[in-house]
């Protein structure tokens, strides 16, 4: 998975968490509105009957027998579950559309387009160091959308920041490397040398031009 994908991906699900919370929001706002209102509706009622009952006792009179219909609280809780599924609902119908459908106005699966600039991009480079030399353990990510033939990594040992002490060609498996997928390479450095300034790893292809690559993830 390169990170083209991983950005579709993070910008679909916050934008389908800002549509929950905005449906949330807006939902226990029409639930509180609704309650006031009933609440309301319940002391006008109430009142009006307290009235009637001390009317009738200043007056001695008996009023006449009308039935109320009576009035129910709603029960808040199933109200606040159903305002949570219509906002799950709602978030998951916005993460569909952002990130799998044309009509969304961002990148998302449908018109996702690679960079054909940078046909490789190194997602993962270990590096452990030992006594006599050093070892390098890499992966390497496909994102074009045509295999690549005798992909080679290139390690290059530096004496200084601007001289090259010396470089090592390693084959990256599987060959060819396929379209949107990745390959890896290992190579162990054995020589002590005083000299050793760092390393650098490149990619070059079987005839010896170099490919282009990105780095992401877990390389600086």
């Amino acid at each position: 998975m390169n990170d083209q994908i991983l950005q579709v991906l993070d910008q679909s699900l916050k934008l389908s968490l800002w549509a929950f919370i905005a449906s949330f929001v807006t939902c226990l706002a029409f639930i509180i509105f609704r309650l006031k209102a009933r609440r309301d509706t319940l002391e006008r009622y109430k009142k009006r009957e307290f009235d009637e009952v001390y009317e009738r006792e200043m007056t001695d009179t008996e009023a006449e027998n009308q039935p109320h219909r009576p009035l129910h609280l709603f029960n808040q809780l199933p109200m606040v579950m159903r305002a949570i599924g219509f906002s799950f609902l709602l978030a998951t119908v916005c993460f569909l559309i952002v990130g799998f459908t044309p009509f969304s106005p961002w990148v998302n699966f449908s018109n996702l387009a690679v960079d054909e600039s940078t046909p490789l991009r190194l997602t993962f480079l270990n590096y452990e160091r030992f006594h006599d030399g050093f070892s390098l353990q890499g992966e390497v990510w496909n994102q074009s959308q045509t295999p690549i033939e005798g992909v080679q990594a290139i390690v290059q040992i530096w004496k200084s920041e601007q001289e090259l002490l010396e470089q090592f060609p390693v084959i990256v498996e599987p060959d060819p490397l396929p379209a949107e997928a990745p390959g890896s390479f290992v190579f162990r450095y054995t020589k002590s040398s005083p000299f050793r300034y760092g390393y650098q790893v490149i990619f070059q292809s079987s005839k010896g031009i170099e490919i282009p690559h990105a780095k992401g993830f877990d390389v600086e």
